[in-house]
């Protein structure tokens, strides 16, 4: 097969799982997709980069890109499939898989552009009826997408994200290292994830002090995870936060660390409005971090009764959560026990595999 991958629309898991599975089945060539020129050295020698221009923002440039000049390439380049994270082309005829679309517009406008949400509103079902086969990590999205789109359940495929089990324990005396190191020895709370005041952090900050001025304890507040947009605003507007000398912003932590930090938090707080992906929560049963979500349909079923819920809006009811777990130790271990088998749902999964089992069955489906 010439398999056709749009490397541009790709987030960092799953341009990973493409280079894997370029590496696995180099009987098959990978024609990798880009809207603009990059390195290409590390690629394998069975994929071949190709560049579409112009860049296909959400625009007539869009239309431009995909419609037109992909869909000649796939043409010229006799692409046999075309696989793409939340846009395909609307006017090439080859079989295309879609992976992961964007349904943001329907559960959270706010993190829509104004200008964007008619280019969702109008293009997101005719991309899901146009794809051969989709590709989500929930039966949530799955059952989202059926019942809102009306697109029959055998073209949706789900491919839960992949965990690996830990091999190798942490020790007491560690922890008291990473304690010391961050938190001048005190217990934590933590946060991993995008850090932007889009995730909801400024509730989650709320709900910190409503905690701090009901305990009075020396809990902090850790933040760790990649800058998103506004990270500069949100770190500036931690100065004049009252309990600015409890909360830290870790960056540039290197995963091995953020494993080990996540392993001693009192508890994990992820309160987004809105979550499409939800590995951070996994990453944190996975460490036995005790969970504090928001109520969310991905989020309950990734943390099933691993996790306590609350309204993200609410953060009264963040606060009421974390003291419940400051004050009840047997619910915090309860938690951490339901997580550990929680987890075991993620382990041992091979998104690799299930993926090329998806790529030939379109394939062989066009060929009926």
């Amino acid at each position: 097969m010439r398999i056709g991958v749009n490397a541009t629309s790709l987030n960092a898991r799953n341009f990973e799982t493409f280079i894997q599975l370029a590496k696995l089945h180099s009987e098959h060539t990978f024609l990798f997709f880009y809207d603009s020129e990059t390195s290409h050295s590390t690629l394998p020698e069975n994929i071949i980069p190709l560049v579409i221009t112009p860049q296909a923002a959400i625009s007539l440039k869009w239309k431009i890109c995909y419609n037109l000049k992909l869909s000649a390439s796939l043409k010229k380049n006799k692409a046999d499939i075309f696989i793409s994270e939340k846009f395909i082309s609307l006017k090439t005829k080859i079989p295309q898989i879609l992976l992961s679309p964007d349904l943001t517009y329907i559960f959270y406008q706010a993190l829509i552009d104004k200008k964007h949400f008619s280019f969702y509103k109008n293009n997101i079902p005719k991309f899901l009826n146009n794809a051969r086969k989709i590709v989500v990590n929930s039966h949530y999205f799955k059952n989202e997408i059926i019942e809102r789109f009306k697109i029959e359940e055998q073209k949706i495929e789900i491919i839960y994200p992949e965990i690996k089990k830990i091999s190798d324990t942490i020790s007491q005396e560690e922890r008291e290292v990473i304690k010391e190191k961050y938190t001048e020895g005190n217990e934590y709370f933590i946060y991993n994830g995008i850090i932007s005041t889009e995730q909801n952090l400024l509730n989650l900050l709320k709900a910190f002090s409503f905690f701090k001025k009901r305990q009075r304890s020396k809990m902090q507040l850790l933040l760790t995870g990649k800058p998103g947009e506004k990270y500069d605003e949100f770190v500036r507007s931690l100065q004049s936060y009252r309990f600015k000398n409890d909360v830290k912003v870790l960056e540039g932590v290197s995963p091995n660390e953020t494993e080990k930090i996540l392993s001693f938090a009192y508890a994990m707080l992820y309160v987004p409005f809105y979550e499409a992906e939800g590995i951070e929560v996994i990453e944190a049963m996975k460490m036995e971090a005790p969970l504090i979500v928001s109520e969310t349909g991905i989020l309950k079923e990734y943390c099933g009764d691993a996790a306590l819920y609350v309204d993200p809006n609410n953060f009264n009811a963040i606060a009421e959560k974390m003291m419940l777990l400051f004050k009840d130790e047997l619910k915090r271990k309860e938690l951490i026990e339901k997580g550990r088998l929680q987890v075991k749902l993620f382990e041992n999964k091979n998104p690799i595999f299930e993926l090329f089992e998806i790529i030939k069955e379109a394939h062989l489906l066009a060929t009926l």
